[in-house]
């Protein structure tokens, strides 16, 4: 009569290995997703850009921006024909919508098509392109951005 040995046969070492890779496989996944999710970079699109310059000469940047991710975004400073506009406050962007700029230090003509760019306080660049039209008034400023006073 044959004797029976003690220990695990292959099926359930198979099974034992099996769970455990599973499990490994799952905290993986997650720790990978959490951390990936955390270190996830902002940034921002510009999806619509116009200049506006009033009858008194003022010059304005109306900008839509939508911020990607899911922390407000910083701007450093926005480029227009070369001249830099330093934000040194008002610089936050926390939700999608319209925002103006005033391009005190910017000479423009009706017509032009000037590109620029927002540089972000992460460094990364949001370039636009923006047509200057004629207004009758001063665009609203109720989501002003960029006062550098």
């Amino acid at each position: 009569m044959p004797t029976k040995t003690r220990g695990m046969t292959s099926l359930e070492i198979a099974i034992i290995v099996a769970i455990v890779l599973v499990i490994a496989i799952a905290v993986g996944w997650y720790l990978y997703t959490t951390f990936a999710a955390a270190g996830q970079q902002t940034g921002l699109t510009v999806t619509k850009a116009t200049i506006y310059v009033t009858k008194d000469g003022n010059v304005y940047l109306n900008v839509t921006l939508v911020p990607q991710g899911a922390a407000q975004v910083a701007i450093s400073s926005i480029e227009v024909a070369g001249v830099s506009i330093p934000c040194t406050s008002s610089n936050l962007v926390k939700a999608p919508g319209e925002y103006v700029i005033e391009l005190s230090s910017v000479s423009v003509s009706v017509g032009q098509v000037l590109t620029g760019r927002i540089v972000l306080a992460s460094g990364a660049i949001s370039p636009f392109t923006a047509t200057v039209v004629a207004a009758d008034h001063v665009p609203s400023t109720e989501n002003k951005l960029c006062s550098s006073q």
